[in-house]
């Protein structure tokens, strides 16, 4: 049997090394994936971050053996909302994708003895790394630009009889 795909930043490393210190998990099968998770490749502190790399706070698109498809943002248990669109890396599905390059899936078993899978399909954005430098905006803001619009309020439905 051969390694299981992926690869960790130092941040995700060290984050999930915290997670294995401190937090209690609530299943075996989900102890045994982070397990599966820290003894993978880890990337270098100095070295470039590959395109394509599920990191916290990427947001990425998947796929799962249920045929759900979705689009959500990795993050920390502290920045997870309920029916919003993020995706805690406590989560059966946030851990796996961890660290999964596009196009690599990862097989865990569930709690209720069932098999999953889940498949990275590609990172839609990925945060700066701390220190590159700073982007330019992609817009440009013209002084007096929406002068003479009339704007209606959001919950209007337009013009009245």
């Amino acid at each position: 049997m051969g390694r299981d795909p992926g690869i960790l930043t130092t941040r995700d490393g060290y984050v999930l090394d915290r997670m294995l210190r401190d937090w209690q998990p609530l299943a075996e099968e989900w102890l045994a994936l982070l397990k599966r998770k820290l003894s993978a490749d880890r990337l270098p502190m100095d070295a470039p971050v590959p395109a394509g790399l599920a990191v916290i706070d990427a947001r990425v698109a998947f796929r799962c053996a249920s045929g759900l498809t979705d689009s959500r943002t990795l993050c920390l248990p502290r920045d997870h909302v309920p029916g919003g669109a993020f995706l805690p890396i406590t989560t059966f599905y946030g851990l796996a994708l961890l660290g999964l390059r596009e196009g690599e899936a990862l097989h865990f078993d569930r709690p209720e003895g069932r098999h999953d899978w889940v498949r990275l399909e590609k990172v839609l954005y990925r945060p700066a790394a701390p220190g590159a430098p700073a982007t330019q905006p992609t817009f440009r803001l013209i002084a007096g630009g929406l002068a003479g619009r009339a704007i209606p309020a959001a919950n209007e439905n337009g013009p009245g009889p």
